[in-house]
């Protein structure tokens, strides 16, 4: 053992607990952050999904129907059927779309086949109108998280032909 070896002194100890708490407050904060963003990220991607979606298939849809109509939480759309072979008078067919408030989705019907359009819609997007000339106006409110988006969206039918 050598006999002039010093200890650490009570002063150089605090400094280097001091600094050893600001870099781990550093490096805590940072990776808080981090998640926070990411978290945010991913809510804004699930709204913009959900938007896009039944932007897309409202828009296909109602462009096809030759009528609409809208009751409580449900449109129903009527298409003319261009996949018989044609005949003097073209048979339709009808596409549903329902908006629940207890799952929060959209949800599209045809041919007895669902499919879940968008999945954290916060209220009823269809107007309070009953049936429809050649524009329809949908409102859809998407929330995921902290995050909140609306789109309006100004859907033209085709003439009844």
């Amino acid at each position: 053992m050598i006999r002039d070896e010093k200890g650490m002194t009570l002063a150089e100890l605090l400094v280097v607990l001091a600094i050893t708490a600001m870099i781990t407050g550093i490096l805590v904060t940072v990776i808080y952050q981090i998640y926070q963003i990411t978290g945010w990220g991913n809510d804004e991607l699930v709204v913009q999904h959900d938007l896009q979606n039944a932007a897309t298939w409202l828009n296909r849809d109602v462009l096809k129907a030759r009528s609409a109509e809208v009751s409580d939480s449900q449109m129903t759309l009527v298409i003319p059927d261009h996949r018989t072979t044609p005949t003097l008078s073209i048979s339709t067919y009808v596409i549903t779309y329902t908006f629940s408030i207890t799952d929060s989705t959209l949800t599209r019907d045809s041919d007895n086949s669902m499919l879940i359009v968008a999945r954290h819609i916060v209220s009823n997007p269809f107007p309070p109108a009953d049936t429809f000339s050649s524009i329809i106006t949908i409102t859809i409110t998407s929330q995921a998280g902290d995050v909140t988006e609306s789109a309006i969206l100004h859907l033209g039918m085709r003439s009844a032909r």
